[in-house]
């Protein structure tokens, strides 16, 4: 199964920011390789807050070229 290239981002993004994150906001910027060749995503958080994560992803080809890159806030919720 292969997923599309904000599936693949956001996947990533969701695992770097924690089960008790869920998704606030996501924007994508598209690069130059085709999505077809696409290898692996990269994330990371830029920083976090008590209430925020602010997290950054990439899909990248074998080669390194950007396919898409991705940035998105999580709101921590806590579980009664």
């Amino acid at each position: 199964m292969t997923f599309s290239t904000v599936a693949q981002l956001e996947d990533a993004l969701r695992q770097i920011a924690g089960a008790d994150a869920e998704p606030a906001s996501m924007t994508v910027d598209y690069g130059a390789a085709a999505a077809d060749e696409a290898s692996a995503s990269k994330a990371w958080i830029e920083r976090s807050t008590r209430s925020l994560v602010f997290a950054q992803a990439e899909l990248r080809t074998e080669d390194g070229n950007l396919v898409a890159a991705a940035s998105a806030v999580f709101r921590r919720v806590t579980q009664p």
